[in-house]
């Protein structure tokens, strides 16, 4: 959270917070691992995307996991826990002002 304080956001500490534990709910617990998607939603997605005409053709080879998938496994060679197993989202009380 500092890091992001230090550049001087327009949203102060109370709602960058709330902001990034959010964020992580989206994230944390993640079967296959930090930054892997699951290719059945990415496919799903491409489907919907298709079928509302947010794109004209379904996408190939847009799809890639090697390089997460190397990534998972050197941070696992770290003992670094890429699947968030012990992450608990946090009770965030939002503040006046975020402050």
């Amino acid at each position: 959270m500092n890091i992001v304080l230090q550049q001087g956001p327009t949203l102060l500490k109370g709602h960058q917070t709330w902001q990034m534990n959010e964020i992580n709910a989206l994230i944390w617990p993640n079967k296959l691992g930090i930054g892997i998607m699951d290719k059945s939603a990415f496919d799903r997605t491409a489907k919907i995307a298709k079928q509302f005409k947010v794109i004209k053709k379904t996408p190939s080879g847009a799809y890639r996991d090697d390089l997460a998938k190397a990534a998972v496994a050197q941070l696992k060679s770290q003992g670094v826990d890429v699947y968030g197993k012990n992450w608990k989202k946090a009770t965030i009380k939002v503040t006046p002002g975020g402050k």
